[in-house]
């Protein structure tokens, strides 16, 4: 576990001892996992795997795509044939795709000596899409391994991370180990990665020991930091589907080897206790992994998770158990629970939060300031989230962009037609597009 000076241990701890939140008042709205992180790295942790620190505190946050306006002398009728062009070819790829499939199954269906000459013989064009799409219509494991690698050899083709995902799901359902552990480790040598649906298979065995012994010993046979992604991957998928029995046997076992699992590799088990209101469970988990390194990502989910069930006095209570342990809340941890505090509609206590995250040397992520804008717009109306935004602004002008336009946005909304014109203004006077 991270040590931190105890100064700033004892500010932190001042900080949230003096939040007197009541759950009751919690609004309508709940705060959500900050959507600051891009699609990459928020799949990235839906799967349990760990990323950059650099994403973990991304301090940007784009939200708001920028639409191309039609032209003033474009009627919306024109734009009709484009839109039906798109979709006649869209709906034609996709049922050329559909006979492309068609007959390379029914050459597969064959199954003759000379299968793969047949194959180029159809002269199809072949993509990672084409290739799923037989990999669905294919039951018999020899022939979707067969069909893999003669679509491998071919030229100007790569197979897609989910056409080997594909391939593992149809080898292991059939318990064939010896060819699924192969393919595993051409996965690992072409540079892709594994994730939880590598291993979607296993959920099927969830209720069944003997299997998910099976699947591990195959697993063993990889060397130690293949072995531990795919364990991971494994406890992920599980968890994903809601087997937290199965995923403790999968982490038991990895503890009695030689590859011990480590806080990362609870994170899936804690989501999903976290989400189930099962917080003894979780302690638990904390308890036993007291001496590994502390792992923020662990901590955020379980504080996501209270906030999201309106325990924002559990919440803040959970805090302060993890700084006593040592860990020192960062920008993603402040943005939670300014989020839960605007929500409750305790304004003054969000205040509080951001001014003490800056005291502690955090720069708040762009979501921190939406959400107080938020907030504030709410509580104190318009000229309270203004003056709000006009006291932070001038150091960072793509942050000030985002929150006027947000501004502009929550004036609209609300009929504030008068207000957003006046922010449109000071945007245009500020040099602002």
């Amino acid at each position: 576990m991270a040590y931190v000076r105890r100064a700033g241990l004892a500010s932190v701890r001042r900080t949230f001892s003096t939040i007197q939140l009541r759950p009751r008042q919690w609004s309508s709205a709940s705060p959500e996992w900050p959507q600051n992180l891009d699609s990459t790295a928020l799949k990235t942790f839906q799967n349990g795997r760990s990323f950059p620190r650099s994403q973990q505190l991304i301090l940007t946050h784009k939200f708001y795509s920028t639409n191309v306006a039609l032209r003033e002398d474009k009627d919306e009728e024109d734009t009709l044939p484009e839109l039906s062009k798109t979709d006649e070819a869209l709906e034609k790829n996709k049922w050329e795709l559909v006979d492309a499939a068609r007959e390379i199954c029914q050459v597969l269906e064959k199954g003759d000596e000379d299968m793969e000459e047949a194959l180029s013989q159809l002269g199809v064009h072949l993509t990672p899409q084409l290739v799923n799409i037989v990999f669905d219509k294919i039951s018999v494991p020899s022939l979707a391994l067969r069909f893999f690698q003669w679509a491998k050899l071919q030229p100007g083709f790569k197979h897609a991370t989910s056409n080997y995902d594909r391939l593992v799901n149809i080898l292991g359902r059939s318990k064939d180990f010896e060819a699924l552990q192969r393919v595993l480790l051409e996965i690992s040598a072409v540079c892709c990665n594994y994730s939880a649906k590598t291993f979607s298979f296993a959920t099927a065995w969830h209720d069944d020991p003997d299997m998910l012994n099976e699947v591990m010993e195959m697993l063993e046979k990889l060397e130690l930091s293949l072995r531990r992604d795919a364990y991971e991957m494994l406890i992920s998928v599980l968890c994903q589907k809601n087997h937290a029995n199965a995923a403790l046997m999968v982490l038991e076992k990895m503890g009695s080897r030689d590859c011990a699992p480590r806080m990362q590799s609870y994170r899936p088990l804690i989501q999903l206790y976290s989400q189930n209101n099962r917080m003894d469970k979780v302690q638990e988990i904390f308890d036993m992994l007291k001496d590994c390194p502390g792992d923020p990502i662990c901590y955020h989910i379980v504080l996501s998770a209270l906030c999201n069930k309106k325990q924002f006095a559990e919440a803040v209570e959970f805090v302060k158990r993890m700084v006593n342990m040592g860990w020192k809340p960062d920008a993603i941890t402040y943005n939670i629970m300014i989020r839960a505090a605007c929500n409750l509609g305790k304004i003054q206590g969000a205040l509080k939060l951001f001014d003490r995250s800056k005291e502690e040397g955090l720069t708040p992520l762009y979501h921190t300031y939406v959400n107080i804008l938020d907030g504030l717009f709410r509580i104190r109306g318009f000229d309270g989230a203004h003056s709000f935004l006009i006291q932070h602004s001038g150091k960072d002008r793509k942050l000030d962009s985002t929150n006027y336009i947000h501004l502009i946005k929550l004036s609209s909304k609300s009929g504030q037609e008068q207000g957003a014109r006046n922010l449109r203004k000071e945007m245009k006077a500020k040099g602002f597009d």
